[in-house]
């Protein structure tokens, strides 16, 4: 479908370059990737042999592959051909078949209305707020009724005003525990476009969902909804 000029180009990159080897090489153990946690996560999740899933924003394909060992089938879904050409090695390290890869976005990815399942970590601040909603209303479109989503990601539970000591003290966090550093931490602020929790979860309920679980971690939030039938 050709979109008209004023549509956000969502396979640009923004912020970190994940088109680069040592990017991608660094990914899982700075962010702290868990394929035990993906799966227990998963289970949590009620996927099953009969689920049919997307994973946007798959990155190395960590829960994308653990979510093909579970269900029927797996869309793996990111903007960086360097992350999905290393979601793809693992899966067939596994021997999985039954997962596929997509280079596409959150509003280029297509959508059938056939899938029980979306989850999305540590992607959707990949757009700006407007395009954010924008793409919570493709991922209930591409659901079936009554099929959910699962968003984790950076996301500020704080006022406005409190702002500025938060974002120092996850400044401090990410140093000690991630070893990203002031300068990548500080830009991931300043030139990506990690919002509010409560901006967030409003945009899931006006995009026809129902809000079912809601955590706050720090500046890490989780949204767990049911689309409206």
């Amino acid at each position: 479908m050709t979109q008209p000029d004023w549509w956000y180009d969502d396979l640009r990159q923004v912020g970190l370059d994940f088109e680069d080897a040592a990017e991608v090489a660094t990914y899982d153990i700075r962010q702290n990737g868990s394929a035990a946690a993906d799966r227990a996560l998963l289970q949590r999740l009620g996927v099953t042999g009969e689920t049919a899933m997307a994973d946007i924003g798959c990155g190395t394909g960590l829960m994308a592959c653990e979510a093909a060992r579970l269900a029927r089938s797996v869309r793996a879904i990111d903007v960086s051909s360097a992350m999905l050409a290393s979601a793809r090695q693992r899966a067939a390290q596994l021997g999985l078949t039954n997962i596929v890869f997509e280079r596409a976005g959150f509003l280029s990815f297509a959508g059938s209305g056939d899938l029980d399942l979306i989850t999305s970590k540590n992607a959707l601040h990949h757009l700006p707020d407007l395009w954010k909603a924008v793409a919570l209303t493709r991922m209930r479109d591409a659901l079936r009724p009554g099929g959910r989503i699962y968003i984790a990601d950076v996301a500020f539970n704080t006022s406005p005003d409190a702002l500025p000591l938060a974002v120092e003290g996850w400044i401090g966090w990410m140093g000690r525990e991630t070893g990203y550093s002031r300068q990548e931490v500080a830009g991931h602020v300043r030139d990506e476009f990690s919002t509010f929790g409560w901006v967030i979860a409003r945009m899931i309920t006006e995009a026809g969902f129902r809000l079912l679980q809601e955590t706050h971690d720090g500046v890490y939030a989780t949204w767990l909804a049911e689309a409206v039938s």
